[in-house]
Parts: structure tokens; sequence; C-alpha cells
């Protein structure tokens, strides 16, 4: 009896396993991340969220690292996010492919920097950090 039930207990790992794979094609992972992003992005493949999402990661990690020393104010940044912006996905074919991302974007940032221009203090680009985090988070 206690060889039937170590057998038993060595088939658990295998069978959480197998679950596993079956559910990963059955439920839809994007249904993971809710927002206006997620929403406007439902349709798209997971090349073109992960290039957005890598576009919203980098201009986290660049402002986090900056801390202010060349990206002084909220206008600057603005522009070095449309600059990135139009470097990333200028004439490729993302460009419009979303209708309503760019609003969607621009919606979660808003929830984390005002339209302010203020000095990029620490505080500052730690909510700008958050709402890039937030758009990368829900490229998902």
């Amino acid at each position: 009896m206690q060889r039937t039930a170590a057998s038993a207990s060595s088939l658990i790992p295998i069978i959480v396993a197998a679950a596993l794979v079956v559910t990963s094609f059955v439920v839809d992972p994007r249904s993971a991340a809710p927002g206006l992003v997620a929403t406007a992005l439902r349709s798209a493949s997971s090349t073109d969220r992960a290039r957005v999402r890598a576009i919203y990661s980098a201009l986290a990690d660049v402002t986090q690292r900056d801390a202010g020393s060349r990206i002084a104010n909220v206008a600057t940044w603005r522009a070095v996010h449309a600059d990135a912006l139009r470097l990333a996905v200028g004439g490729t074919d993302l460009v419009g492919k979303y209708p309503g991302l760019d609003r969607a974007v621009d919606a979660v940032l808003a929830e984390h920097v005002g339209l302010d221009n203020v000095p990029l203090t620490p505080e500052v680009a730690a909510k700008i950090v958050k709402g890039c985090k937030a758009v990368e988070k829900q490229c998902e």
C-alpha cells in the first residue's frame, strides 16, 4: 500500500504540469493585464505587444537612471517620449495600427504625472517611471 501511495504522489507534479500546459492554450493570458492600453492592444500580436512594452521599459529605465541630470523637467521628458516613439515606431506598420492606443497610453501616464511642467525631481521621476511600468504591464 505504501508503494501505491508513493507512486501516486510522484505523479502529482506530472499532472500539475500537464494541467498548466493545457490551460496555457485555453486561458487568454492577456486578460490578466486590465486597463486602457490592454484594451487598445487586445487584438495585437505578441510581437506588437513586445515592441510597445520594450519602448516603455526603456523609457522607465532611462528616466530612472537620468534622475534629472539631462531630463530637467516634465516638458523635456515629454519631448524625449515623443522622440522615442518617432524613432522606435515611425515608418513601421505599428503607426495607427491600434486605434486609441496613443490616447490610452497618454491616459495611463496622466494617472501618474500631471500636465504641469515641473522640475524632474526624484519624486516626479519615480511617478513617470511608475506610469511607464503601468503601460509596460498592460502590454503583457
